[in-house]
């Protein structure tokens, strides 16, 4: 055989069978996006910045909850932000196994994480008062929420991915960037604007239910050549019962009493310092 028959030989053979990051770059690609590249990927940037805000609500009414249900504020507020912690790098990485459908895994992964945070004072406060398991509901409530909290990255990495490839520093760089705005705003919303006019258990509820409905619309509109027509029903019916559900907790839920930046003096325990 001859130079140019290898070639071509060669040729034929890329083609019947490409290279892994050829393979992956096409599976990566979407049929069709409503918005050109770089403006979808402003999109899910600002989805993920409306997210991160959220996620960081549920963190800091949880805090402000354990500092009052808790016997010691210092010890409760260490508690829950390392058990959140920890559950963020568990759900990292049990999002893995569903980076193949990123974009139906994304939708149901706002919507519980919508659900969990968005009852969350409820819950706690059901668990200590009605039951007497505190410690066991708080740190229930706390995994849960950084588990689906963390799953959250890998799976907007994949989606940013299939918008358009890019070296993965910058994707994580721009991701990151949202996120830690995004936490910024939600820092500042929650004790000057959210919890005053809103008390707790309304602020998880609307932060719920702004965090399943962006991380759903998202999703079925950029990506909804990736879902097909019964993944896209379910999405719709699950976002819709999460938010009722969030509405019916907290309409109908037993309310605790509301923590203010005004609030009574925490009494001192060993955390504090000596003639405090």
């Amino acid at each position: 055989m001859n130079a140019p028959d290898l070639a071509g030989a060669a040729k034929d053979a890329r083609t019947a069978n490409p290279p892994a990051y050829a393979r992956d770059a096409a599976e990566h690609i979407p049929a069709a996006l409503p918005l050109p590249p770089t403006a979808a990927r402003w999109v899910v940037l600002a989805a993920v910045l409306v997210c991160s805000a959220c996620g960081l609500v549920y963190e800091l009414a949880l805090v402000a909850l354990a500092g009052r249900l808790g016997p010691d504020p210092v010890a409760e507020t260490s508690i829950v932000l390392s058990v959140m912690v920890f559950a963020m790098g568990i759900g990292a990485l049990a999002a893995k196994p569903w980076a193949h459908r990123p974009a139906e895994a994304f939708a149901v992964v706002e919507s519980a994480l919508a659900a969990v945070g968005g009852t969350s004072v409820t819950a706690v406060y059901v668990a200590d008062h009605a039951l007497g398991l505190y410690r066991a509901g708080m740190l229930a409530v706390c995994l849960a929420t950084g588990a689906l909290v963390g799953a959250e990255i890998p799976l907007l990495m994949t989606l940013v991915q299939r918008i358009r490839r890019q070296e993965a520093g910058h994707a994580v760089a721009d991701l990151f960037a949202a996120d830690y705005v995004g936490a910024l705003g939600g820092g500042l919303l929650f004790p000057f604007l959210l919890l005053p006019a809103l008390g707790e258990v309304g602020t998880v509820a609307v932060a719920g239910a702004v965090n399943a409905l962006v991380g759903t619309c998202v999703v079925l509109w950029l990506f909804r050549a990736d879902l097909g027509r019964r993944a896209r029903v379910r999405v719709c019916l699950l976002v819709a019962a999460v938010v009722a559900a969030i509405a019916a907790v907290a309409v109908c839920g037993p309310t605790p009493p509301d923590a203010t930046r005004e609030g009574d003096r925490p009494t001192c325990s060993s955390s504090c310092p000596a003639g405090a």
